[in-house]
């Protein structure tokens, strides 16, 4: 690295005092005139290296005071005076020329104290005698820099504004810039215009509040000469207007604006405010051909498109499916505009999802058998759902609802309605078999239950698995019937077997206790199965049950609202199983109970009568002995001898549910069974020892530890949850030390991980401890 501005100046001075001690005695101090007070700002830092005196009002922490204070300093009568023997000290006289100490008798009278100075000591000044200024320093090659700067008042102005900045620039640096300008010099105090004109126009007076006079006036003269903006006189909606027009420079900031929009929360509306009343090539700064720039054009566009979709249920399908192609080619567009970062192109997004309906509805599932339909339905059939629900997602406002269910009434509706009648009519003429077959507890091998996980969702959950580098297979079965909760979760657990069939929805134990969630998590436990709370990990050589994801209880609690809340959902499950996975955890089973049905504005009802049934649900019910109804009937999974009412079609035995299940459809029936495994399988790391002394903590691992990390964490998949000074790598013999530098932590739990230097949030082993404590259990 060169000398920087300021070496340079310190190299300078020290060059200034320095005497032949055979020849001369050593100078008082050197003299330092500035009598246009170029160096005011500087001195300071100066005199963080040499001691500087500095002629002013008293302020003797700044080492700053009158005549007589300095010479009492130069002859060591202060406390403060405390540079060595072989020290020079500067007198720098901010406001005075050479010229002012020449005559004593004219000096001013602040001044005649030091006159005699000038010659106990020595002057720092140019060769022509005159007083060094920024410009001179910088250019003289003689004593100064050699570096050229342009001779322009602009330049002049901009230099004397940045001359602190300055102190710290290479001198390399600044010879390759050469010759200087003021472009360069105010680039010092805004060094990006494109992001400070952005930020001062989101908040004007915030801005040039936090910004010193200095800075301020180098981002004003940049904006004058880069932009044709003077912050002051045109004001932030002038400067509104050139934004949304981008021109010239200002295509840069519409860029820059379009790459974190919403960390300027206020410049949309100043866009509103300054949108040009004519949209002509004629306006002079107005010339962008594309709309994105104004909000109002997009508004616009949202509410044609608004319009149309309201329009959709008086036509025909076929109207329909022209009339969604039409409108995602018209609007698709605005799917890359700047408004559909910020939430404001809501439509935009559903146009699209219902196009990819629209595609996937052209391809009938109808017909075949039961198996038949239900291969057809995951092998791509569950794309018109998952396009639905994308498409609910992407709308918050009532009006948009409206609109989108319109759609949705008219496109997915009478797709889902024949799909289903198609199903049951099928499972009608030929049942398939539903036979207990619960999956077998393996060591090795976690279970991992999602209530109403449906098929469109496992393959979306199995694409976010194998994102993560996970592998996933996808199977499909049929769910036991009705398809609830009572009776699908128990069915799918490894204790199915031992259950019977009671006087409700769900069975019973042998006893004749009805199973509920915890009774279940009992059974499991007294068969072997390890029951895991929802963070814990569990022996890897055990088997274990653990239960995750709340899309049944959010369905039936938020309706259609459920598509906004499915991502985070699904998103849980990928945490856990990946946490099981990275801790040595052979495989994870991921399994399910049922799916469901979601029709936005409410499933039509069906009627059955009130005496026939035991229980009622939303799509099945329990009916009683002899009872007689106009619906399809089929056995209980439990007792083939009570008889449970399917509503027919998607009808619902309750009015008013969006989000219903119980019945029979491919959406409610055929459930996913996913395996993911993780390729770190076979890679065995183990924490064999871990001890803390104060808050270091000392860990021995054991197995294939070469190039893997180590970390402290509150969340051992979360990096940012580190709470150690740095991760450290493994060493040869498996032994680390990490240290937790706050001592406020000590006593909390955080759990010790290994993870690959590459992938810091891919858990390989952990062990949770307490900061500076014992070791606690393997994890």
């Amino acid at each position: 690295m060169s000398d920087t501005f300021l070496d340079a100046l310190v190299g300078a001075v020290r060059s200034a005092s320095a005497y032949n001690s055979n020849d001369v005695v050593a100078p008082v101090a050197l003299i330092w005139t500035d009598e246009a007070r170029e160096w005011t700002d500087v001195a300071p830092r100066l005199g963080e290296r040499i001691p500087v005196l500095t002629l002013g009002p008293y302020d003797p922490a700044t080492l700053t005071g009158p005549a007589i204070w300095i010479r009492c300093m130069l002859a060591r009568k202060l406390a403060e005076a405390k540079w060595g023997e072989d020290v020079v000290p500067v007198v720098y006289l901010p406001g005075y020329s050479r010229s002012s100490l020449r005559a004593v008798e004219d000096c001013p009278e602040e001044l005649k104290a030091l006159a005699g100075f000038q010659h106990l000591g020595t002057i720092w000044s140019q060769r022509n005698g005159r007083d060094w200024t920024l410009s001179a320093f910088l250019q003289s090659s003689a004593g100064g820099l050699g570096i050229p700067v342009a001779s322009d008042s602009q330049t002049s102005e901009a230099l004397s504004r940045a001359a602190v900045a300055l102190l710290d620039e290479q001198a390399d640096v600044l010879r390759v810039k050469a010759p200087l300008r003021a472009d360069f010099f105010n680039a010092l105090l805004a060094p990006d215009i494109t992001k400070q004109v952005l930020l001062w126009m989101n908040d004007p007076d915030g801005e040039r509040a936090r910004l010193s006079p200095e800075e301020w006036d180098a981002f004003a003269d940049q904006c004058r000469h880069e932009l044709s903006l003077d912050p002051v006189g045109d004001g932030e909606i002038t400067a509104a207007r050139k934004l949304g027009g981008g021109q010239g420079p200002w295509e840069m900031i519409w860029d820059r604006f379009r790459e974190a929009p919403a960390n300027y929360s206020r410049i949309p509306d100043l866009l509103r405010k300054a949108k040009p009343h004519e949209t002509g090539r004629n306006l002079e700064l107005f010339e962008r051909v594309s709309s994105e720039a104004w909000p109002q054009d997009n508004e616009f566009e949202e509410s044609c498109l608004r319009s149309a979709l309201m329009r959709l249920p008086h036509g025909s399908i076929a109207d329909a499916c022209r009339e969604v192609d039409r409108l995602e080619e018209q609007h698709r567009h605005r799917r890359d505009w700047v408004w559909a970062q910020l939430g404001r192109s809501p439509l935009a997004f559903a146009i699209g999802h219902l196009s990819v309906l629209r595609k996937v509805v052209a391809e009938p599932l109808y017909g075949g058998t039961v198996s038949d339909i239900a291969a057809r339905y995951s092998s791509g059939g569950w794309k018109a759902d998952w396009a639905a629900l994308r498409a609910l997602s992407a709308v918050r406002e009532n009006e948009d609802r409206e609109a989108l269910v319109g759609a949705l009434r008219v496109l997915y509706v009478p797709w889902l309605r024949g799909l289903c009648e198609s199903f049951q009519s099928a499972w009608q003429s030929s049942p398939p078999q539903q036979e207990r077959q619960p999956p077998e507890s393996e060591k090795g091998v976690a279970f991992v239950f999602a209530d109403g996980l449906r098929m469109d969702l496992a393959y979306v959950l199995k694409g976010m698995f194998e994102t993560e580098g996970l592998s996933c297979d996808i199977a499909y079965r049929f769910a036991p019937l009705p398809s609830v909760t009572g009776t699908g979760k128990p069915a799918a657990s490894p204790v199915a077997a031992d259950l019977f069939g009671g006087p409700e929805l769900a069975p019973v134990t042998v006893q004749g206790t009805q199973v509920n969630a915890q009774v279940l998590r009992n059974l499991l436990a007294e068969s072997g199965s390890v029951v895991l709370g929802e963070h814990e990990i569990g022996d890897p050589k055990g088997a274990v049950w653990t239960e995750c994801g709340r899309v049944d209880e959010i369905g039936h609690i938020e309706g259609w609202r459920l598509a906004h809340r499915v991502h985070d959902e699904l998103r849980q499950v990928l945490v856990r199983v990946r946490a099981l996975l990275d801790a040595g955890w052979r495989k994870a089973r991921v399994i399910t109970d049922h799916g469901w049905l979601l029709v936005p504005g409410g499933l039509p009802t069906f009627s059955l009568p009130q005496p026939t049934a035991e229980i009622r649900k939303g799509r099945a019910a329990r009916l009683k002995l002899g009872a007689v109804v106009d619906c399809m009937t089929v056995p209980w999974f439990w007792d083939p001898e009570v008889r449970i009412a399917v509503a027919p079609g998607i009808k619902c035995f309750v009015a008013g549910k969006e989000y219903e299940h119980g019945g029979i459809s491919p959406q409610e029936v055929v459930v996913p069974e996913l395996v993911v495994t993780s390729p770190n399988v076979g890679i065995t790391v183990r924490f064999e020892d871990l001890k803390w002394t104060g808050l270091r903590c000392r860990m021995i691992l054991s197995g294939a530890t070469e190039e893997l990390m180590v970390d402290l964490r509150t969340r051992p998949a979360d990096p940012g949850s580190s709470v150690a000074e740095e991760p450290k790598p493994v060493g040869l013999s498996g032994e680390v030390s990490l240290l937790c530098s706050d001592d406020s932590l000590e006593g909390c739990a955080v759990v010790a991980v290994a993870c690959a230097p590459d992938r810091p949030d891919r858990v390989i082993a952990q062990r949770p401890t307490v900061i500076g404590g014992d070791g606690g259990g393997n994890g």
